[in-house]
């Protein structure tokens, strides 16, 4: 892999990450009521449960790539146009007042109660399995190892992933106030949009 191939996958997913999820309202959840160090069990189960999603994405991606290369290009330019799509959904999202609550936990904080709390959070999300199947196509070179290649995007990502979720659980009392104003959330949703359509122009002019 490039190194600005990894430069550019590096900043789109440090920009997603930032974004605001389940995953980073449970986290700020776990911050709060649990401290920071307990977190870390939140962060890998949130960790553990992208990996599986991209195992399956990679099962299909490579199951494409044996087909037909023309099937992969045809992947990767439909992986564009989802990154358009939801590029262009987020910045049309309109302020409607909605707020996102760091909600009272229930049971005693153990780091199993914590990992299993966020890995069935991330694996309940089928929209990041799409995701996945978008993303990883744009960054992979057909004239390389495929495996390799693959195996530095889900580290790379394993790594923001807990950092992030790290970030989110030790600035929760910070952040928390912050990202339940609804117009503050409102720009986020816009500003995430942005980077989806900055991210498939960047990656169609790479084709």
């Amino acid at each position: 892999m490039q190194p600005e191939t990894w430069l550019l996958y590096l900043f789109a997913i440090v920009l997603i990450g930032i974004s605001p999820s389940p995953i980073a309202m449970l986290s700020m959840s776990h911050g709060i009521h649990f401290g920071k160090m307990r977190s870390m069990a939140t962060g890998l189960g949130s960790v553990s449960a992208a990996l599986v999603l991209m195992m399956a994405s990679a099962a299909g991606l490579g199951a494409i790539i044996s087909a037909s290369e023309y099937g992969f290009t045809l992947l990767k330019w439909c992986g564009a146009a989802y990154l358009v799509f939801l590029g262009i959904k987020l910045l049309l999202t309109k302020n409607q007042g909605q707020t996102l609550e760091v909600s009272q936990l229930k049971g005693k904080g153990t780091p199993r109660q914590l990992y299993q709390q966020a890995f069935l959070v991330g694996i309940s999300n089928p929209k990041d399995l799409l995701f996945f199947a978008a993303l990883f196509p744009q960054f992979i070179d057909l004239a390389a190892p495929q495996l390799p290649q693959l195996m530095i995007l889900a580290a790379t990502w394993a790594v923001v992933d807990f950092s992030f979720v790290m970030i989110y659980a030790s600035m929760a009392n910070v952040l928390a106030p912050s990202l339940k104003a609804s117009n503050k959330l409102h720009w986020f949703d816009r500003t995430s949009g942005g980077v989806f359509l900055t991210l498939a122009a960047i990656l169609i002019s790479r084709n």
